[in-house]
Parts: structure tokens; C-alpha cells; sequence
């Protein structure tokens, strides 16, 4: 997707249709089970292929991908001390070190 695509789709203020994103990014609160639920479930719905969840509380990530229906798809955990790999359909595929996203450390 171009930057003339996104720009394209400027809904209104800082809103922006949900088709321009492939990814999302979460990062968990203390309250992970009421803010990340919801939220993943309009991910899905709004179809945005790739959920990134940083689990502070549980110390993994948590790659979703191929939402459908309001589902946020398939999840793969992955723990401390590992490394996880974000799906080409972002654009790019990279492989990410848990530490690194939840602490800012490199293992």
C-alpha cells in the first residue's frame, strides 16, 4: 500500500478507514482480560489481519492472525527469552525479540 492510499483514506480528525491497516499493536494494562477482549474483537471485525499483543501481565507475546467474523483468529504465544515473527502480510516479515518489545531488553 502506497502513502498516497493511506492518505487516501482519511476518515476524519486522526481517523482513518480500517482497510489501510495490517497491522495492530496492543500493549496489555493490568486490566488485560477488559481492555484487550473488546478491543481484539474489533480488530477482527474491522479486518485488519495482524494483532500484535504485548502480555505484560503473562510476559509473552501473542502474534493473531486471518481474523473472521469478529474472531481475532489464530494466536500464537510466544514466552520470554524467544523471539516472534510478525506474518509478511504487514508488508515486510521480521522475527522480534520478546524481552526486547515487553522491556526494552535484549534477552
Amino acid at each position: 500500500m502506497s502513502n498516497s492510499d493511506f492518505r487516501d483514506a482519511h476518515v476524519m480528525k486522526n481517523r482513518y478507514a480500517p482497510h489501510v491497516f495490517r497491522m495492530v499493536l496492543e500493549v496489555t494494562s493490568t486490566n488485560w482480560a477488559d481492555g484487550f477482549g473488546p478491543k481484539a474483537e474489533d480488530y477482527a471485525q474491522a479486518g485488519i489481519p495482524v494483532c500484535v499483543v504485548a502480555d505484560r501481565k503473562h510476559d509473552q507475546v501473542l502474534v493473531c492472525t486471518d481474523p473472521r467474523g469478529g474472531s481475532t483468529g489464530t494466536g500464537h504465544p510466544t514466552g520470554g527469552g524467544m523471539s516472534f515473527s510478525v506474518p509478511d502480510v504487514v508488508g515486510v516479515e521480521t522475527e522480534r525479540s520478546v524481552d526486547r518489545l515487553l522491556d526494552g531488553d535484549e534477552d
